[in-house]
């Protein structure tokens, strides 16, 4: 595989992602949201203020994620819709090497855009007065890009084998219920059958648990929380991309066996 050839795919890949403005739209919604929670300041609501903070940081990751499953899911199709797949492969690019470097591209849009919000983010909650638990809110910026890679691999196995709307609406629930699975298992373990229970079983290994990256509540609450330790961080990290790989490989078994 090319190094090469998967940065220069990568490369125009960020090129459009920034030129369509869609990066900077969602940015300014952020704004917008720092700029209400700014005016709770007058007040001198603390507390409210450490609330809205964190739905803030919320809804910054939710709205990088939901740019996620669009971005990925619309690469090949958008490929094969215009034809520059074509000349693209008949040049000595392998099918793995252009697949990996549309994926680059993504996670490196994702990187450009989550770095926008949290640096509104962390001048919002300055301009407030407010403290960062730099080493918590890293970890939450680490935890959310190894979400959003397991993400972008969803993304585009489901582009291989569905339609590009399709494959937003499932990536859309998927990522809406993957977060809630924990919760909702814990909830109805002990009223399930031993057949209810094991299908719940099998619901959390084979569906990644989302919510395990979220340290939105630990990143605004600094004081009342330790950093995760190293041994954590690295089994997140590898839960994490043992599910982005998965999906990766379908992806690329997909696009191989596909006819061009």
């Amino acid at each position: 595989m090319s190094g090469r050839s998967t940065w220069l795919i990568a490369k125009s890949v960020v090129i459009e992602a920034i030129r369509r403005r869609e990066i900077y739209a969602i940015v300014m919604v952020s704004l917008l949201l720092i700029g209400a929670v700014m005016t709770l300041d007058f007040f001198q609501l603390e507390g409210l203020n450490k609330f809205y903070r964190e739905v803030a940081l919320k809804v910054m990751g939710v709205a990088t994620a939901l740019t996620v499953v669009v971005l990925s899911a619309r690469q090949l199709p958008r490929e094969f819709e215009k034809r520059t797949i074509y000349p693209l492969l008949a040049k000595p690019v392998s099918r793995l090497t252009f697949l990996a470097g549309k994926f680059l591209g993504v996670m490196l849009s994702a990187l450009f855009c989550f770095a926008l919000f949290m640096v509104v983010y962390v001048l919002g909650t300055l301009y407030m007065g407010g403290s960062v638990p730099w080493m918590l809110f890293l970890q939450h910026v680490y935890l959310q890009m190894i979400m959003l890679m397991v993400l972008a691999g969803l993304g585009f196995w489901l582009s291989m084998t569905l339609n590009f709307d399709a494959a937003v609406t499932i990536g859309v629930l998927f990522y809406a219920t993957a977060s809630l699975v924990a919760s909702f298992t814990s909830y109805l373990y002990d009223y399930m059958s031993a057949a209810g229970q094991w299908m719940l079983k099998t619901m959390v290994i084979v569906i990644p648990q989302l919510s395990l990256f979220d340290l939105t509540g630990k990143a605004v609450h600094g004081e009342s929380w330790d950093p995760l330790a190293l041994a954590t961080l690295l089994q997140l990290t590898v839960y994490g991309a043992v599910f982005a790989f998965l999906y990766f490989s379908c992806a690329a078994l997909c696009f191989q066996r596909r006819a061009l």
